[in-house]
């Protein structure tokens, strides 16, 4: 009796080991999913003034870095706080917007600043660079753990190519990048984010290789037009949201059977003695 106990204690020990990473980051895109359903609604309610107004800020604020030195705190190494002295219309923790990566079926939420109370909870717009609307002479740069907590975040930015393409939602308007390349750099080698004359970029920035904060590693975006792209973010949402289902699904019935397999040899095993 005590030799079953035993075996069904390390079974249930088990089985919670193994099924963590997965439940832990499902429910960690469901609370993306929630801020993400808030933050739109908050910009639904808005009069087109007040929409127009926020632009111009953030426009403002672009149209300042132009021709300036280039200087940023690497998110991972400092508390970024940077943007927060110029916007004082967006409450420190509220969502700036959104940031749909159909190639890793990820949509997370953008905060202002990427401090680390916000990179916690998703991912940061990082101080000195170009807030995400768009625009000439832009380039935004968003960072995002390498995981967190059990949640996958950029765990797999690695696997985009050249010619993926990823989404940013900000204001109601949506903006189509498509990725032009990788690099891996030095946290200090901040002149690789700088503002490139006539272009319209957005950078995703993790740590490097995965486990480590050695190296940061960045996907590179160019804008395009939302015209030439066959599927918007809208159809891409939802095909992601299926994507997490199914994986979640698949993973505990795989680890289920796996553990039930080892449980039953086991149990096999020990009324055979």
């Amino acid at each position: 009796m005590k030799k079953m106990l035993l075996s069904a204690t390390l079974f249930i020990l088990g089985f919670s080991i193994f099924l963590y990473p997965t439940v832990s980051n499902y429910m960690n895109q469901r609370v993306y999913e929630t801020e993400i359903i808030n933050y739109e609604k908050r910009v639904e309610n808005l009069k087109d003034e007040d929409l127009r107004n926020k632009f111009k800020v953030m426009q403002s604020y672009n149209e300042s870095l132009k021709g300036l030195s280039f200087s940023m705190q690497d998110p991972f190494n400092s508390n970024d706080k940077k943007n927060e002295a110029f916007v004082n219309f967006i409450k420190k923790d509220d969502v700036l917007g959104t940031v749909i990566i159909p190639k890793i079926n990820e949509e997370l939420p953008i905060y202002l600043g990427a401090t680390q109370e916000h990179l916690s909870m998703g991912v940061g717009q990082i101080g000195g660079t170009s807030f995400p609307i768009g625009g000439q002479d832009t380039h935004t740069v968003l960072a995002g753990h390498r995981g967190y907590h059990g949640a996958k975040m950029f765990r797999h930015l690695d696997q985009l190519q050249k010619g993926d393409k990823f989404y940013i939602r900000i204001l109601g308007e949506e903006l189509t990048y498509e990725v032009t390349g990788h690099k891996v750099m030095l946290p200090s080698q901040v002149e690789k984010l700088a503002i490139t004359k006539g272009k319209d970029k957005a950078t995703l920035l993790t740590c490097e290789p995965y486990t480590s904060s050695k190296y940061r590693l960045l996907v590179y975006g160019e804008r395009v037009n939302n015209n030439e792209v066959k599927e918007n973010s809208t159809e891409t949402m939802i095909k992601i949201k299926e994507n997490q289902k199914q994986d979640f699904v698949k993973t505990v019935c795989f680890i289920v059977i796996g553990i039930l397999v080892i449980f039953i040899a086991l149990f096999g095993l020990l009324r055979s003695k």
